[in-house]
């Protein structure tokens, strides 16, 4: 991708051609009289922040000042954005006083359009994955110290923020369909812990004694139960009682079997009914397919007919026949079943009267109500059995896991020392005799599995750690040179460094502009950009071809004093 222009509809608005190489945006002073004025403000960190917002960026609106821009953006205009990707030009053009974006003339809303960016320049492998925001991100840090507190913050979160450090991973060279298969049995095991623990809980709840107590329980009242003896003037009721129970019971079931075998028979009766075979009906379907039937054909066809139709009179016949038998044997069994039920309810009221079947009763009750106590603790006692399998299986798959990303370290071993040996080339432009180290390593326990260590000697102080941003970036530049094509940073990368490490940027970034084809852009402050064009040759980085070269490419010149020569030509935010 390579930017082309940056303009607005509001005439105010100071527009930016870029080039193809190297793009800087000065914050530039009128006058030296008045120490106070500042060229801070004037919008020179804010274009970087517009380009991201015009790729889908959105503002932090938790504090005044983001308000305050949002509602100034929102009143201002339209903002375009043109660039070439892969030898088409595209567009995009946003209004802030809504959510939609237009992308080559299309409206979108912010969901598609960060589809469309992802279709438009990632490989389809980690589109869905990873998305082109985060990527973005990684080739144009926004301003702000979150973003320039360590080389893998580029998406202002913390450091162990799953989709930044599975960006940083895909960028370094890492196969990141490990790391999402990771990721999903890591949370597929705290799943399952998670619910180990509400299970646990609830049956700690429910539980009142041990289930092996309750079993025991059940166990002495199903005997007593079995063994209950009811008075001897009662003994033989219930026997009785007894005895029609189970007879009540096998009559019911007698008058369901007849009478599904009614209703079946009668649904055959029905259909032997509707069927029949008219020989003229045969004749007249062949005839209207031009084809005719000699005469004794059809007197074989007649013949046949008679045949059948016997044979369904035939069958209507017994089938009526076994219908009215069987509602004559339902009918007596509908008699025999009332008479019983009422002698057997009868005995029934008499004993429970007499209060033995009461006492039978509770007992029967008491079964039930621990029957379903120990069915619930055993219910829980499966769960977490089926639990602990699957946790079980899931550390298996974990340990596989662990043993194939090993392997793959392994064979992979020449690669990322490759990569090592790329960074400490750049950190050692930077400093004599420390090129510092860059690892990717196994994690212990983390969602995207490996970890990236990278050290600087005297790593402590800021102008270094902000020296490791850079060469950082620029090793993912190097590895991913055909993704985007672009680089940016703000200026506060310069906030602690010296002069010879701030011309060595530069010296760096136009070695990648003619060598690879880098299109970079930063925005600098006055007095870091007199330090890098060293007008008093005191330091001896940059020749003065090179120097030129960072004039020519300033794109933008913006003042202090006057507002009119401002980013937006009024103040702002």
């Amino acid at each position: 991708m390579t930017l082309l222009e940056l303009s607005s509809s509001n005439p105010q608005f100071k527009k930016i051609v870029f080039n193809p190489g190297l793009n800087i945006v000065a914050g530039l002073q009128l006058g030296v009289g008045d120490k106070k004025e500042t060229y801070n403000g004037v919008g020179k960190s804010f274009t970087l922040q517009l380009i991201q917002m015009l790729f889908g960026a959105r503002l932090d609106k938790k504090n005044e000042k983001g308000r305050k821009i949002a509602k100034f953006l929102a009143g201002y205009g339209w903002f375009k954005l043109t660039f070439r990707h892969k030898g088409i030009t595209h567009t995009i053009d946003k209004t802030f006083s809504d959510n939609y974006f237009y992308l080559d003339e299309v409206r979108m809303s912010s969901a598609r359009y960060a589809k469309e960016l992802g279709r438009l320049f990632l490989p389809v492998s980690v589109n869905e994955t990873l998305g082109f925001r985060q990527v973005f991100n990684a080739f144009a840090r926004r301003y702000g110290g979150t973003f320039y507190s360590d080389p893998l913050t580029q998406q202002g979160v913390s450091l162990t923020d799953y989709k930044q450090m599975l960006t940083n991973l895909f960028l370094l060279g890492v196969d990141v369909g490990l790391v999402s298969r990771k990721k999903v049995l890591k949370e597929a095991l705290e799943e399952v812990k998670s619910t180990q623990r509400l299970i646990e809980k609830q049956k700690d709840q429910y539980e009142s004694q041990n289930i092996k107590d309750l079993e025991e329980q059940l166990n002495e009242l199903i005997k007593g139960r079995d063994s209950f003896v009811i008075a001897e003037n009662f003994d033989s009721l219930k026997n009785q009682g007894d005895y029609l129970t189970s007879q009540v019971n096998e009559i019911r079931n007698q008058i369901y079997k007849i009478d599904s075998s009614i209703i079946r028979k009668s649904r055959n009766l029905k259909l032997s009914e509707d069927t029949d075979l008219n020989p003229d009906i045969v004749r007249s379907l062949y005839e209207e397919a031009k084809f005719f039937f000699p005469d004794d054909i059809y007197r074989r066809i007649e013949e046949v007919s008679a045949f059948h139709r016997r044979i369904l009179l035939n069958r209507r016949k017994r089938l009526a026949r076994e219908i009215q038998d069987s509602k004559i044997e339902l009918s007596e069994l509908q008699l025999r079943l009332e008479r019983m039920e009422r002698e057997r309810d009868d005995i029934l009221r008499d004993l429970d009267s007499k209060g033995a079947l009461e006492e039978y009763n509770s007992i029967n009750d008491a079964i039930q109500r621990l029957s379903k106590e120990v069915a619930e603790l055993q219910k829980f006692t499966n769960i977490l059995k089926d639990l602990r399998d699957r946790e079980a299986e899931l550390d298996l798959d974990a340990a596989k896991l662990k043993a194939e990303s090993l392997k793959y370290l392994d064979e992979r071993e020449e690669y990322f020392e490759y990569v090592e040996n790329r960074f400490r080339s750049l950190v050692k432009r930077f400093y004599d005799n420390h090129g510092g180290s860059l690892k990717v390593s196994l994690a212990k326990d983390a969602k995207y599995l490996f970890n990236i260590d990278m050290d600087i000697p005297r790593d402590g102080s800021q102008g270094v750690s902000e020296v490791k941003i850079f060469c950082y970036d620029i090793l993912l530049y190097e590895l991913n040179s055909s993704l985007l094509g672009l680089l940016a940073h703000d200026g506060c990368i310069f906030s602690e460094m010296d002069p010879r490490q701030k011309s060595m940027i530069f010296k760096v970034v136009i070695e990648k502009v003619r060598e690879q084809g880098l299109q970079y852009f930063i925005n600098v402050g006055e007095s870091s950009l007199q330090e890098v064009l060293d007008k008093d040759n005191q330091i001896d980085i940059l020749d003065p071809t090179e120097k030129d070269l960072v004039e020519e490419s300033i794109v933008l010149e913006l003042f202090d004093k006057d507002p009119k020569n401002w980013l937006f030509g009024t103040q702002f935010g």
